[in-house]
């Protein structure tokens, strides 16, 4: 014999109860998922006023994008006057050398990168690396215009 009684007052809500905590802890989860993951990167913090600022003096690395054989683009990087190949790994890691031989004898000032209209932000990215494991401590990231928006500009 099986014993059922005739009111079941709160079972419904007792039932509901583990499928409710289910959702709740996939819910936390979801939300808190965005934050457990960190993007490498470089953290830059903006400064509040307009950007007035700057490294009035450095050596300059110049990054250009030319176009290459077809539509494609090459781009190049200039530092103290010589000429270095992004998508050479010979020439990047002379660039590398040069820049922490810079380092060495002038601590105290900082390194500005110029980048085109069309440089790729992943070739700044490992100039700051480069910078970086130079033991460079300061860079300042400006535009260059290209001759084209100068063309524009003046007419």
């Amino acid at each position: 014999m099986r014993y059922s009684p005739r009111s079941r007052i709160g079972q419904g809500l007792l039932s509901m109860a583990p499928w409710l905590n289910l959702v709740l802890l996939i819910v936390f989860f979801l939300m808190l998922e965005s934050r457990l993951v960190i993007q490498p990167g470089y953290v830059v913090e903006l400064p509040q006023a307009p950007l007035t600022g700057g490294l009035q003096s450095g050596m300059r690395v110049v990054v250009m994008s030319v176009e290459g054989i077809g539509k494609s683009r090459e781009e190049i990087v200039f530092f103290d006057d010589e000429r270095f190949l992004v998508r050479e790994e010979e020439q990047m890691s002379k660039l590398l050398l040069r820049l922490a031989s810079w380092a060495a004898s002038h601590r105290e000032d900082g390194l500005i990168i110029l980048g085109d209209v069309h440089a790729r932000h992943g070739t700044v990215a490992r100039i700051f690396g480069m910078a970086q494991d130079s033991g460079i401590a300061r860079v300042d990231v400006a535009v260059r215009p290209s001759a084209e928006t100068d063309n524009q500009n003046d007419k």
